[in-house]
């Protein structure tokens, strides 16, 4: 499934890209059960199928089952050209109608890792990490496909950093790596913004990481069975549509397993917590001459079977 969080006519609902469409999952879900007699799961409907990403997790299989079912309710009603009564009924609505906000809203945590590709680190001039270097992004930072960045007043070193993230889709503490990518609920594309100036003037990075706008996450989450093997995606960043990064997810030097499970070690792991988990090399901080963000510049990161992601850069106002 290709799960999103959406806004239209100033509600937010989650629904799932399908040929061109959102589905509304908690309408097609009452749907169908409207249509099958289902008066008992009606009931609870809203609880089974809800309105939020973070909720619909945390209902577990149960809920991402019933999520499934209505996305194929539909889909077999859009075979029988039924687009127009679904429509009116706001079942679906086209894609371009609609604003696509980052796929999971408040998570509880976004965790980044720093140095996580050899190639990166080297064009750092740092030494490979021992363990993963983590930092935090604030909730706040995190903004949807096609929203814009915004270079604050109090910095002009606004690089951009392609990453896949991956989503926990249920709670776990000292997750064994075997058993680690069955607490993944899917990946998505994020863009860890990073202001050099304000991240480099002391030891701790997070200053010039928790910036308003420099959290792009999604268009999508992409649910776990539809990515064969994470370790081996494809990852592209352009800048005006000159490509400055491109790489694969196999260069990590910590991988996914191993993150769950050491993350796992100092916290609790919750549905809907985001992990970043690193960019590859050719960041503009590391380039002769370096490469910033400008206001009217448009950035893009693409991982493949994941999805691309695009935001176009403003100044503060």
């Amino acid at each position: 499934m290709r799960l999103v969080t959406y806004q239209r006519e100033g509600q937010v609902r989650i629904g799932a890209q399908r040929d061109g469409w959102i589905i509304d999952l908690n309408r097609a879900y009452r749907a169908m059960l409207q249509q099958v007699g289902d008066d008992d799961e009606l009931a609870v409907a809203h609880v089974r199928v809800p309105t939020d990403m973070i909720d619909l997790l945390n209902g577990g299989e149960t809920s991402l089952h019933a999520a499934q079912q209505a996305i194929e309710y539909v889909s077999g009603q859009l075979t029988q050209g039924e687009d127009a009564r679904l429509h009116q009924r706001g079942i679906i609505v086209l894609s371009d109608q609609v604003s696509l906000l980052p796929p999971v809203l408040r998570p509880g945590k976004v965790l980044c890792l720093g140095l996580n590709y050899r190639p990166h680190a080297a064009e750092a001039g740092m030494v490979l990490p021992d363990y993963p270097l983590l930092f935090h992004k604030t909730a706040g930072s995190l903004i949807g496909h096609n929203q814009p960045i915004v270079i604050p007043r109090i910095s002009n070193q606004i690089d951009y950093e392609g990453e896949l993230a991956f989503i926990i889709g249920r709670r776990g503490k000292y997750i064994s790596e075997d058993a680690a990518l069955s607490y993944i609920a899917g990946y998505s594309v994020a863009n860890d913004v990073s202001a050099r100036d304000l991240q480099l003037r002391t030891s701790q990075w997070t200053s010039g990481k928790m910036l308003d706008t420099f959290g792009p996450l999604g268009p999508v989450l992409v649910t776990s069975d539809e990515v064969p093997d994470p370790q081996q995606l494809t990852l592209r960043t352009t800048l005006n549509e000159q490509v400055v990064q491109e790489s694969s997810t196999a260069e990590m030097i910590f991988r996914i397993p191993y993150l769950v499970s050491y993350i796992s070690t100092l916290i609790t792991l919750q549905p809907g917590d985001v992990v970043l988990t690193g960019t590859p090399a050719g960041v503009g901080n590391s380039r002769t001459p370096q490469l910033f963000m400008q206001p009217g510049d448009t950035v893009t990161v693409e991982i493949e079977h994941v999805g691309k992601l695009t935001n176009p850069v403003v100044a503060e106002g």
